[in-house]
This record gives structure tokens, sequence and C-alpha cells, in this order.
């Protein structure tokens, strides 16, 4: 329920703020490469998929600011075994995000409706919360630790909304009511500080994803 509340309340903010600025809003739809990091967990990059709308408010020919919010949904794999003596296997997870993004955008290159331009910005995460696909693998130990894949369930565990903060960095390319964006999102917290694994063991990590989305704006 929380996750459908805050996700309906920021689309309703974002079309507000394209009123406000006359600017344009669309509709973003894209698919991503995610990687973690972090000490207590071998893991493999994984793709997945973004939904979601950007609204703009255009300051010139050649200078605007995206403003967007995004779920996204990657798949990612974490090295596990059935118990600690047993061959490891891939066992594979879900997690789920709400991004807000601002970036600032500038068209270096403009000829008719064709505008090339790079963009960078901060990207806020909310919720993160690892969900194992199949169920029953939920007594299954993590390398190299051995811990619970009910370790990765955060935002449950803690009863909170988890907050991190990426630095997103990119290219976009447009045509009339079209545009694509390829990016870098660097992460800029430890989204493992809410592992309840931290009170015992003294861990952190980083994580990072590539995204390329396409915008058609209404």
């Amino acid at each position: 329920m929380k996750k459908t509340f805050t996700f309906c309340f920021l689309l309703i903010s974002l079309h507000s703020f394209s009123q406000f600025t006359d600017g344009r809003l669309g509709i973003t739809a894209g698919i991503t490469n995610y990687s973690t990091k972090t000490d207590f967990l071998f893991s493999k990059s994984g793709i997945g998929y973004t939904l979601g709308v950007m609204g703009t408010a255009e300051f010139s020919d050649r200078s605007e600011l995206f403003v967007e919010v995004n779920y996204t949904k990657h798949f990612v794999k974490f090295i596990g075994r059935e118990n600690e003596t047993a061959p490891p296997q891939d066992l594979k997870f879900n997690l789920q995000n709400v991004n807000i993004g601002f970036l600032f955008n500038y068209n270096y290159l403009v000829i008719d409706e064709y505008k090339l331009g790079v963009n960078a910005g901060p990207t806020f995460s909310f919720l993160y919360q690892y969900e194992l696909v199949d169920d029953s693998k939920s007594e299954y130990v993590l390398d190299p630790l051995y811990a619970s894949p009910n370790d990765l369930q955060f935002d449950t565990r803690n009863e909170q909304i988890s907050f991190n903060t990426f630095l997103s960095i990119g290219l976009s390319a447009q045509y009339d009511f079209l545009m694509a964006n390829l990016r870098y999102h660097y992460g800029l917290t430890d989204p493992y500080r809410n592992a309840p694994v931290v009170a015992i063991i003294d861990i952190n990590g980083k994580d990072s994803f590539l995204s390329f989305t396409v915008t058609c704006f209404l």
C-alpha cells in the first residue's frame, strides 16, 4: 500500500510541475542493467525495466530541466547455496524502486527539430528491498558470509521506506515529440546500511546501474 501511495503522489506532483512551468509531459519506458557491490554478497549484474513519466521546464532552445518519476524493477542474481557445504548456484531476486530525478540538460547540437544533449543531476531512490523469486529457497544461504535471503528485505524488516541517492549522467537525443536517453547512475549512498546484518558485521556497499529509455511527449 505504501508503495502505491508514494508513486501516485509523485505522479500528481509531476503533472502539477509541468502545468506550472508550461513545459512538456511525457511517458517513459526503457531497460536497465543493475550492478550491486557489497562486502557480504557475491552478485551478478542483471537486466530490468523502467516505466514512468517526465516533465520538462525549458529555459532556452539549448537548456532545460528534466524532472522524472520512474518505477524500476531490476532482476539480480546472488550466489547462494542450499547449505554451507552445498555447491554454489545463482539465486534470482527482484529489486523494486521508485526513482525521482532532477537533471539539467544542455543541447550542444540543435538542427531544426533534432537535438543532441548531455544531462546530469541527482536521482533520489525510494524503496529498497530484494525479493527472492523462488520462495522454496528461502532457507538457502548467500555467499560469502552465509546471510539469509530474508536479510535483504530491508523495508519490511525495518518498517520504513529506504532512501538512496544516485548521481545520474547521460546523453539525450530528441526529435519532435520523441526523446531517447542513455544514462549511468552512480550510487552516492550505501543502500546496505539498513541491512539487519549491519548490527553484527561491519559492511558497506554501493550500487550503480545503466538505463536506456525512450520518452514520448503528449
